[in-house]
């Protein structure tokens, strides 16, 4: 019995004394740090940039493949969002020299935007030319995350550490895009000319909120004993569903506007031509005049990705 007793005493005894290497208090540190930060995070949100895919491979089929051999030309590159340049503020408690916790907002914008023409002409004994052209075609992107962390530290000498790092939390985000197209078609001959001109805008935006996650691994640098610079890298979780938003779409020669909103999703169109046939994903939220099997999927607006930014602390 009284082996028992000693050996629960040495137990007790071990964990304390493990709780008090792990807790060490911080000698002549200030808890507090303040941080600012910036950098550079790829990004891949797949589904919105089908927006620019679908315009792409409409435009192929229905323009270039059907004016192949004609003698001209087509851009049909349209832009697509696959970085950013995220900005944040962080305020870190040390609870020991190897734990400390953290509340931060980040927020970040990007906006692309191109200028899409092409032309083709077919001149027997005659003139035929077929125009188009997008100005602008342009898309943006912005989103705002608050998180709570969790870091643990390693000393890699005097004035350096590691961290290791958690993160959860909040996160909204919202986009917008705009079309802006011109269509004409002329036919010139000695004595006919006929030129004929078509255009429209279509607008559309949508926003949603989610659960967020980091896992992060930073270098810190102390310039002072109260200040210094870190680098940090990080792989972030972000996947939004249950988007909604708005649209509208304007014609040439019609008056007014056509209005819309709704969730947004995946709808599946199959074109046929007697030149050729494709098959577009499109993200939409209309769905006037469309069936609920041409809807493929729910559209998820993904915001994961590596980043890397540098910032500044400061502990007070």
């Amino acid at each position: 019995m009284k082996n028992k007793k000693t050996r629960n005493c040495w137990m007790i005894a071990a964990v304390l004394f493990s709780m008090t290497a792990f807790l060490q208090p911080i000698a002549g540190q200030e808890r507090f740090q303040i941080e600012v930060y910036g950098g550079l995070s790829h990004l891949n949100p797949r589904d919105l940039n089908l927006l620019s895919k679908a315009e792409e491979q409409y435009n192929q089929l229905l323009y270039i493949e059907r004016h192949f051999g004609w003698p001209g030309y087509f851009i049909n590159d349209f832009p697509r969002i696959t970085s950013s340049v995220p900005a944040g503020f962080r305020v870190k408690y040390h609870i020991s020299r190897k734990i400390s916790v953290s509340v931060e907002a980040e927020g970040f914008r990007r906006m692309r935007e191109a200028s899409i023409s092409g032309s083709f002409s077919y001149t027997p004994s005659w003139s035929l030319t077929e125009a188009k052209d997008y100005a602008p075609y342009r898309m943006s992107l912005q989103g705002l995350s608050v998180m709570g962390g969790l870091y643990y530290h390693f000393s890699a000498g005097r004035s350096t550490e590691l961290e290791l790092g958690l993160a959860g939390g909040w996160s909204r985000a919202e986009f917008d895009f705009r079309s802006a197209w011109t269509y004409s078609i002329g036919l010139f001959a000695e004595d006919f000319t006929h030129i004929s001109e078509d255009g429209g805008t279509l607008e559309g935006d949508g926003k949603g909120v989610g659960f967020a996650a980091k896992g992060m691994l930073r270098l810190n640098r102390a310039l002072g004993r109260r200040f210094g610079f870190f680098v940090e890298t990080s792989a972030t979780y972000c996947r939004l569903k249950s988007v909604s938003g708005n649209g509208r779409e304007t014609r040439l020669g019609i008056p007014g506007e056509t209005t819309w909103e709704g969730n947004w999703g995946i709808k599946k169109e199959e074109i046929e031509m007697s030149w050729g046939s494709t098959s577009v994903s499109v993200p939409t939220n209309y769905w006037g005049g469309w069936t609920a099997a041409q809807r493929e999927r729910d559209f998820i607006l993904d915001l994961s990705g590596l980043r890397l930014v540098i910032g500044l602390f400061f502990r007070i």
